[in-house]
């Protein structure tokens, strides 16, 4: 460890330990690090995890809960759970993945919710252009958003638009 570590580590000493008071499970509290690259971030939130590993990990684990790290990046949750060894109680991951962690359960519900909400847009969009004058821009603004919406209606298996005849045609299933 040369000298400008050291320094460097002490300089940090008090941010870990304020850290570390956020993390009390009888009264923990949120909090936002942030730093330029390079400035130890990373270290820090270790060492922090590290300190709710010591003092709460039995804890935690008969309880069978886990704490969240949420990063920006997979390379940023892959070095922390490196740094970590890969300790289940401490579950890693994107923003991305986290949200879809959340919503895993509700693909079909999401998927419903789509095609009749773009089911609705369609018939919206097609009576208007009933009651519009035909050959004008917002005509063909309103024929490209039907054709649009038709496409995302059909890939999420819901109900093909029928161009030619303005009709709605259900997909049966093959």
């Amino acid at each position: 460890m040369t000298a400008a570590s050291m320094i460097n580590n002490d300089m940090d000493s008090s941010a870990d330990e304020e850290i570390a008071g956020c993390l009390d499970l009888s009264s923990p509290k949120s909090f936002f690090l942030f730093a330029g690259a390079g400035s130890g971030k990373t270290r820090s939130l270790v060492k922090a995890l590290d300190h709710v590993r010591r003092t709460f990990g039995e804890t935690l684990r008969f309880r069978g809960q886990r704490v969240g790290v949420i990063t920006y990046t997979n390379a940023a949750c892959d070095e922390i759970n490196r740094r970590l060894e890969f300790d289940s109680t401490v579950e890693v991951s994107t923003i991305h993945s986290f949200a879809w962690s959340l919503i895993s359960g509700l693909n079909h519900d999401i998927r419903e919710w789509l095609r009749t909400n773009l089911a609705a847009e369609i018939e919206e969009l097609k009576a208007l252009e009933a009651k519009g004058r035909s050959g004008t821009k917002a005509s063909a603004e309103r024929i490209s958003k039907i054709a649009s919406k038709g496409k995302r209606l059909a890939e999420n298996g819901g109900e093909k638009v029928d161009h030619g005849s303005g009709g709605i045609v259900p997909l049966r299933a093959a």
